[in-house]
């Protein structure tokens, strides 16, 4: 190292505390709040909406459907047939 670069380095040390504790203790004045408008939802074009329920559509109706269903999924899958347990004694 040179001579001429020892004393830069230690002015430079000793500035970066100084610098840190200036940039602490100085009191940052307050932002005025940003005020946003909020967001705008635009209506859905007519092609878009679902149609007006018809009177004769309760809602009841997806009840009963589901519930056909169900009956339908039990008919396709009965239940295994109950075998006896395999610790049973065996008879000829």
């Amino acid at each position: 190292m040179s001579p001429r670069t020892k004393p830069r380095k230690r002015v430079l040390m000793l500035m970066l505390p100084l610098l840190w504790v200036a940039g602490c203790s100085t009191v940052s004045q307050p932002l005025p709040p940003i005020s946003v408008k909020p967001a705008a939802v635009p209506a859905l074009p007519r092609e878009a909406r679902q149609p007006v329920t018809p009177s004769e559509c309760l809602p009841t109706c997806s009840a009963g459907v589901t519930a056909e269903r169900e009956s339908w999924l039990n008919m396709l899958t009965p239940p295994a047939p109950q075998d006896a347990p395999a610790s049973a004694p065996m008879t000829r």
